[in-house]
């Protein structure tokens, strides 16, 4: 019972590399990369920004009045 309380679960986590050598480190970014990075952001925002609200889903499906009455205002 010698060993108890001298190791924790994270212990059995391999940890990362460190430094910037040829394994791990940041991949470099290359223009490509950064494009299409920021034209996968815009669509996400766009598609975020696309979606009805709870309250237009409830009355799509008939239930609007019912969330209506629970706005509080």
């Amino acid at each position: 019972m010698a060993g108890i309380g001298r190791y924790k679960l994270s212990d059995a986590i391999p940890k990362p590399p460190k430094g910037g050598g040829k394994k791990g480190g940041r991949p470099v970014l290359t223009p490509e990369i950064a494009a299409e990075q920021i034209r996968e952001a815009r669509e996400s925002e766009q598609a975020r920004s696309a979606e009805a609200s709870n309250r237009e889903r409830m009355v799509d499906i008939g239930r609007g009045n019912q969330q209506a009455g629970r706005q509080g205002s």
